[in-house]
């Protein structure tokens, strides 16, 4: 918070460091001296741990609200783009990692009135063990086969290109659709 009056004397100190900045570059391209005072200056900014070599972390309160308004823009023009919640639709190629029992695929199949040719999902759990820890998963599967959605169990994302392959290969229309 900055006092009413004071913000004149935070505005020069601001543009004080601009120009410091300024000058410093220019010198080192010109090949001239800096100026001593110029030299403390950045000196202490150093030490202070102010020298404008750091990323800004902390950020205001007014940046914040402006990344969320912009992230609430974006949201509401996607939706409003679309017609659809969050801003899915069924041109967009969709790739489901790590589903448990397959839900959020068969929710955005069922989003696309049942057309779940764009959708891929994958588990890492093999297809019995799946199968077996989630009771309603066979029922879903089921459901996005036959929407057309591709469904692949035992797939380790962490495992090098496994997911890339997988992905290809079902884009590609080399894996039997809705197997």
């Amino acid at each position: 918070f900055v006092p009413p009056g004071r913000r004149r004397a935070y505005r020069a100190m601001a543009k004080k460091g601009r120009v410091a900045r300024i000058l410093t570059t220019l010198h080192r391209v010109a090949g001239t001296p800096v100026s001593e005072a110029l030299k403390r200056r950045q000196r202490s900014a150093v030490q202070r741990g102010d020298a404008g070599t750091r990323e800004r972390k902390d950020k205001s309160r007014w940046r914040k609200r402006k990344d969320r308004e912009r992230r609430k823009a974006a949201f509401e023009g996607a939706h409003a783009e679309t017609g659809l919640p969050h801003g899915y639709h069924a041109g967009m190629t969709i790739l489901c990692v790590g589903e448990g029992d397959f839900s959020f695929a068969l929710s955005l199949a069922t989003l696309f009135d049942g057309d779940g040719a764009n959708v891929l999902a994958t588990s890492l759990d093999r297809r019995g063990l799946a199968l077996d820890a989630y009771p309603d998963a066979a029922d879903v599967v089921d459901a996005l086969e036959a929407s057309g959605a591709g469904v692949r169990f035992g797939i380790d994302v962490e495992e090098d290109g496994a997911l890339e392959r997988v992905a290809r290969a079902w884009w590609k229309g080399e894996f039997e659709r809705g197997g």
